[in-house]
């Protein structure tokens, strides 16, 4: 199961919904993943304090590489929604590629985005 970005920024500013869905996740006893494209969406525009808060996050969480494999779904993913005119933010294609390569899971609040992608289950909060 992939964390979306907004997720774990959801997370370091502590909100509630986002909070309770963690909770909730690790009582289920899920794997819980974080893109290596997350990381760095997330902590482009961090400063020190908040970087200590993202890190708390992220600690307890399997971190998954962007790679060759998930790059080429990711391009495919983008060919083919754009060829629909169902247009997704290239980040957030590259996250659904990641996810389809483990579990087909994303957690995110950015539920329209990641349900025009095809076998990406989304688990909102």
């Amino acid at each position: 199961m992939i964390l979306d970005s907004c997720f774990v920024v959801d997370l370091m500013t502590g909100d509630e919904a986002a909070v309770a869905k963690l909770d909730e996740l690790v009582a289920e006893g899920r794997q819980l993943s974080v893109s290596t494209l997350s990381v760095t969406e997330v902590e482009r525009g961090l400063t020190d304090r908040e970087r200590e808060a993202f890190d708390a996050v992220v600690r307890d969480v399997d971190v998954v590489a962007y790679d060759r494999e998930m790059a080429h779904r990711a391009a495919g993913l983008l060919r083919s929604l754009d060829d629909d005119g169902a247009l997704v933010g290239a980040v957030d294609a590259m996250v659904a590629a990641t996810a389809l390569e483990r579990d087909g899971v994303v957690v995110t609040r950015n539920v329209s985005e990641f349900r025009r992608v095809d076998g990406v289950r989304v688990v909102p909060y």
